[in-house]
């Protein structure tokens, strides 16, 4: 896409899952912040994390994050993580901390963290329920600019499974941060705003229940939904992006970076 033409915006250069996918660099638009949401391999080897970081130091982004995903599993043994450069040629490893990035002036709180419900035997994992999934997101700040997880909150572009996480989901309300990426669920990919009213909490609620909602429910639903669509704008929101690369039923297809201007 053509340069925002703001010259006051920053372009945020989204991309997650790319499974040891090395797309070309024509393919990856060019930004100030270029964000990983995990999953940069398929079995966390050094071999596939190099390769990988190899290619992600190679961008021109002057400011190139990431962050863990399940597969990632190097990255979470410290003498692995340690024989590898994650922090050279212009990259950020976030392991469920916060930086401030500066752009032209401007300044921004950006959060990432590799967490995710559990899944099978892979890394960065907590189970899908209890205190040590509240635990996981008790550190969250609030006035964060970008929030980046590796998992989608529940309820919001987490595929027609609905398997995002409940406790990030409260964590999200808790904080609002203007804009979170994520990835993960590979058919969750897609935007989603996320109201901060009545109507979007009757909504992840029901979702939360299994969609199953009585009749008193439901009508009150339709009249939250209803002020929500006359009252308009988004405002008072935060934009959720899943920008998983891979995906269809064998991950066969590849998929475009996301640009955001801000």
């Amino acid at each position: 896409p053509p340069a925002p033409s703001d010259p006051t915006k920053i372009r945020l250069v989204c991309i997650s899952d790319t499974h040891t996918r090395i797309l070309p660099s024509s393919d990856i638009p060019a930004g100030d912040i270029l964000v990983h949401a995990g999953d940069l391999t398929n079995s966390g080897s050094v071999e596939e994390l190099r390769k990988t970081l190899d290619w992600l130091r190679s961008l021109p982004h002057p400011h190139k994050l990431f962050i863990g995903g399940n597969h990632d599993v190097g990255l979470a043994n410290d003498d692995v993580r340690a024989s590898l450069d994650v922090s050279g040629g212009g990259l950020t490893y976030l392991n469920n901390e916060a930086i401030d990035v500066s752009v032209r002036g401007r300044r921004m709180r950006i959060h990432g963290s590799a967490w995710t419900p559990r899944h099978g035997n892979f890394a960065f994992q907590y189970p899908r329920a209890g205190p040590v999934a509240q635990e996981i997101w008790a550190g969250l700040e609030e006035g964060l600019d970008v929030l980046v997880t590796h998992g989608p909150p529940r309820a919001h572009v987490d595929g027609p499974t609905r398997y995002g996480c409940d406790a990030l989901l409260d964590a999200v309300w808790r904080v609002k941060p203007r804009i979170m990426v994520c990835g993960h669920v590979h058919a969750g990919r897609g935007m989603e705003w996320l109201k901060w009213d009545g109507a979007q909490q009757t909504w992840e609620g029901v979702v939360r229940r299994g969609n199953t909602v009585g009749w008193g429910g439901m009508l009150v639903g339709v009249w939250q939904l209803l002020c929500a669509w006359l009252g308009g704008g988004t405002e008072d929101a935060s934009l959720i992006l899943n920008c998983a690369i891979v995906g269809g039923a064998r991950d066969q297809l590849v998929r475009n970076a996301v640009v955001l201007d801000i």
